[in-house]
């Protein structure tokens, strides 16, 4: 602690700080939207008032606002029939959101997951690193034979590329999900989301392109804490009331104390020497208690002739 004869009382201590940090840690390089815009899309999607075409729309517009700009390179297509609405490129966010935007509201056409995954090749062959590929159906495809089927052509593509394929499904009928299903197991990485459960929880996507690392650790600082104000007592001349000019200089440091910290708040204890009646003491003093000093000699009286100033309200 530090003082002075009229002054500023500190105590110098250690505040503590709880600060977090997140970080986050990109899982993929390169992401793909395959976006299934057949005429089978506009029936509704299953607990909502929204067509499965509306829906996956919806919910890629809302997680392109949720995504960090880790450096990644994206493109957008829908495969029914195969389009570009966002050419394989460095992700910007502005334009991407345009992009979504710009995809169809309403399907036509028969699906083709044929098709549509026989172009994915020529979007990754250019690509370095892992790529995440999102296929958005609804298990309904139009099949084409003599050419690989969809599976086939899944496993040539997972042999020749770092890809994983998160199917985003709206199949309702078991043959469709088993199309779907066998999609989804072609590697370790790769899985199948529910439309409806990836609508509601759109977080589903965190893992396949980044997760979240979060660090909290307490930052210690020195500080000097101001507890208080320390003066030396307040002497009065005999049977006087005011305040001598020695001790005008201490009592406006006070002043400005109190206007700079309006929590604190001061007691002011008066005290008599024991010349004089009660009677008149008690007027002098108003209401101030005798203290221990002694009143043998004029040392003692003067210091019973004081005011005790005791500050509070700083911690």
């Amino acid at each position: 602690m530090t003082a002075q004869a009229a002054g500023v009382v500190t105590r110098d201590i250690i505040e503590k700080e709880i600060l977090t940090e997140v970080d986050f840690i990109r899982t993929a390089d390169n992401f793909v939207i395959l976006f299934d815009s057949s005429s089978s899309t506009n029936n509704t999607l299953e607990g909502t008032s929204m067509t499965r075409i509306q829906a996956a729309k919806q919910l890629l517009i809302d997680l392109d606002q949720l995504l960090p700009d880790l450096g990644f390179n994206a493109g957008v297509y829908t495969y029914t029939p195969w389009k570009a609405y966002y050419g394989m490129q460095r992700y910007d966010r502005d334009q991407m959101d345009q992009a979504l935007n710009a995809l169809p509201d309403r399907g036509s056409g028969p699906g083709r997951h044929q098709a549509g995954l026989s172009n994915l090749r020529s979007v990754l062959a250019g690509l370095n690193g892992r790529t995440a590929v999102f296929l958005f159906t609804d298990g309904q495809s139009q099949r084409v034979f003599g050419p690989r089927s969809a599976r086939q052509i899944v496993q040539s593509i997972a042999k020749e590329h770092d890809v994983c394929f998160y199917v985003v499904s709206a199949a309702v009928d078991r043959t469709e999900r088993q199309i779907v299903r066998a999609v989804s197991q072609i590697n370790a990485c790769s899985r199948v989301v529910p439309l409806r459960a990836y609508y509601t929880r759109p977080e589903f996507t965190t893992g396949a392109l980044f997760t979240v690392k979060v660090t909290s650790y307490v930052k210690l600082t020195p500080a000097s804490k101001i507890v208080g104000f320390e003066m030396t007592d307040v002497l009065f001349a005999f049977n006087k009331v005011y305040i001598r000019d020695a001790f005008k200089d201490d009592m406006g440091k006070l002043a400005q104390f109190l206007q700079e910290n309006p929590q604190a708040y001061v007691v002011v204890s008066g005290h008599t020497d024991n010349i004089g009646s009660e009677e008149v003491n008690m007027i002098v003093a108003k209401g101030r208690a005798l203290t221990v000093a002694s009143n043998s000699n004029e040392m003692g009286r003067q210091l019973n002739r004081r005011v005790e100033i005791a500050v509070g309200g700083m911690e």
